[in-house]
């Protein structure tokens, strides 16, 4: 398969996401007038992984049939779409392995990186079969477990994710035990369990020594506010950020516990040049419209509306938790909201999953449509204060 060079490539989804915004508002596409006409700038941080994408191009331009170049290119694009939160590029990942795509049994790299992109698309069911099948074929893959922990604990899986989650302690690799076990101990009844075991990898590991501390100091921070400890998870939130201060995931994961906290007017500041990710631009709309800045929240609002309908255009639903909230708070419209939140519900069961369920039905006034949530929340031990209040809430109507 034939990889276009960077330039096109580059410019072939530029032009796409341009034509969707003309046809959003009914408009004809605009066309550049030549490729050389400059219609976005990339972040900085793409332009460091260019010398390297475009040699792995070039190869597999040359040996098109080399499924371990088209494997390479596409996690470049993955690891780029992540960093920058920008789903062109996951789009340009499946394009890489294109050939493998729709193979029962492709090679067990292209497994690895179908799963990671179907995660991405949100089909976390068909990601599992794919990640099933690398580990029946290489029952040793650490990454693998890695993955499909994860993502049982994302569809509300815990026993399974337990059971995977204890073939990988049969491996011995500590860091990927850690990675995989602590989320999963964090919102199933083992909250203190998994900051103890993040406070010891702190501080056995030396200043430098694993690029794991700030995710782990971060989620530290991610538990305190589970345990509704605010203050000790803000300085947690703070000293990640001072580490990994480029991490849109940590910003956008601290700006959430900020509006939780009531303080909407940092977030403005924290997410200011990342309005191309759908999750900052929410929070940043919500951040606005609590400060009553009706200029900026009309805009921002108009702006997430745009990003809903250019997903709709692709073919694609918008992320069930950000348009249930957008709906909830933005919309004022709870109805719609839990109705959104329980579509979402069917496909992940996170905490801000269940948020979006409880907080919707509260405002909606339906208990009954929140009891499967409740439920879950009970029997999964999840010590979350923010669901535990809203549990109290519902249950006392």
């Amino acid at each position: 398969m034939l990889m276009p060079p960077n330039k096109a490539f580059i410019f072939c989804g530029v032009v796409f996401f341009a034509m969707t915004c003309s046809f959003a508002f009914g408009q004809k596409p605009y066309r550049p007038k030549s490729e050389d006409q400059v219609l976005e700038i990339l972040p900085k941080s793409l332009s460091l992984n260019r010398d390297r994408m475009e040699s792995i191009r070039q190869k597999l331009a040359a040996d098109p049939e080399n499924v371990d170049l088209a494997t390479a290119a596409a996690q470049g694009y993955i690891k780029m779409g992540s960093a920058e939160s920008d789903p062109r590029f996951y789009g340009y990942a499946r394009s890489a392995i294109e050939e493998w795509w729709e193979q029962e049994l492709p090679p067990a790299s292209v497994l690895k990186v179908r799963a990671k992109l179907k995660e991405k698309d949100h089909q976390y069911k068909e990601a599992i079969e794919d990640l099933e099948a690398l580990l029946k074929r290489d029952p040793d893959d650490v990454q693998g477990w890695v993955e499909i922990v994860n993502l049982y604990r994302v569809i509300g899986s815990h026993a399974l994710a337990e059971v995977s989650s204890r073939r990988l302690l049969n491996l011995g690799d500590k860091e990927a035990v850690l990675v995989a076990t602590t989320p999963l101990l964090a919102v199933s009844g083992g909250a203190e369990n998994a900051y103890d075991s993040l406070t010891a990898f702190i501080e056995s590991t030396k200043e430098g020594q694993s690029q794991l501390v700030p995710w782990a100091i971060a989620m530290q921070g991610d538990i305190s506010a589970i345990l509704g400890r605010f203050e000790i998870a803000d300085k947690h939130y703070r000293k990640a950020l001072s580490l990994n201060g480029g991490n849109i995931h940590l910003k956008r994961t601290y700006a959430d516990f900020l509006l939780d906290q009531q303080h909407p007017q940092p977030v403005l500041k924290l997410l200011a040049d990342h309005e191309s990710d759908n999750g900052c631009l929410l929070l940043m709309a919500i951040a606005a419209n609590r400060l009553a800045m009706q200029e900026q929240a009309v805009d921002l609002k108009s702006k997430m509306e745009m990003r809903f309908r250019e997903i709709r255009l692709r073919g694609n639903k918008p992320h069930g938790r950000f348009e249930s909230r957008f709906e909830l708070e933005l919309n004022n419209d709870p109805e719609k909201a839990l109705e959104i939140a329980l579509q979402n519900w069917d496909v992940q069961k996170e905490n801000r999953d269940a948020r979006a369920v409880l907080e919707s039905a509260l405002a909606a006034k339906n208990f009954a449509a929140a009891a499967p949530t409740i439920r879950f929340v009970k029997d999964s031990r999840n010590e979350d204060v923010a669901l535990a209040q809203l549990v109290r809430a519902l249950e006392q109507q």
